[in-house]
């Protein structure tokens, strides 16, 4: 992955991370706000491989704990982006034409991400209700799915104009 590429990926997950509350939590959708921040990672992940994704991840998750507001504790979104990020590369890199697959796998992503930060929240000592707790794990995959039909083909887009493959990625595709 060259320079170019790295770049589009920082500015793509911030960009993601400032309208995660500024635009989508806006939203007066039913149930969840839709993640942007895990589709792109996601996004990311399937495209590039798993030391994309778990980097993808770890900025991600950096960028939502230091971003006001701060009501967690530090570092437990970026430790687990990076591993959902890193999982995803394993899972569901390599090539492939369908969009499908990247939005089946950001619906899983989304709905992982929030299963694990609930756990995180019931072991700190948060209250959780079963009906708002089922309410928002559906609707989580629902929006990440329909985020990632428009997500992932810019992500792919900018990976393509971006630069030539690498040497490892053309003995990959092989």
């Amino acid at each position: 992955m060259n320079v170019y590429k790295y770049v589009a990926l920082s500015i793509t997950i911030f960009v993601a991370v400032i309208f995660q509350p500024t635009f989508f939590a806006r939203l007066s959708l039913p149930g969840a706000t839709p993640d942007l921040v895990i589709v792109v990672v996601s996004c990311w992940a399937i495209t590039k491989g798993p030391a994309v994704g778990a980097i993808a991840g770890f900025i991600a998750g950096f960028l939502i704990d230091v971003a006001p507001p701060g009501n967690q504790l530090m570092g437990i979104a970026s430790i687990l982006l990076a591993l959902i990020g890193y999982g995803i590369g394993i899972i569901g890199s390599g090539p492939s034409k369908s969009l499908l697959r990247p939005l089946v796998i950001s619906s899983v992503a989304a709905t992982t991400f929030f299963l694990l930060r609930t756990i995180w929240a019931v072991f700190a000592g948060n209250d959780l209700s079963l009906v708002n707790f089922s309410t928002i794990f559906l609707t989580q995959g629902i929006y990440a799915g329909g985020l990632a039909i428009f997500v992932y083909p810019t992500i792919a887009l900018l990976d393509r104009r971006l630069g030539p493959v690498s040497r490892s990625d053309e003995l990959r595709m092989q």
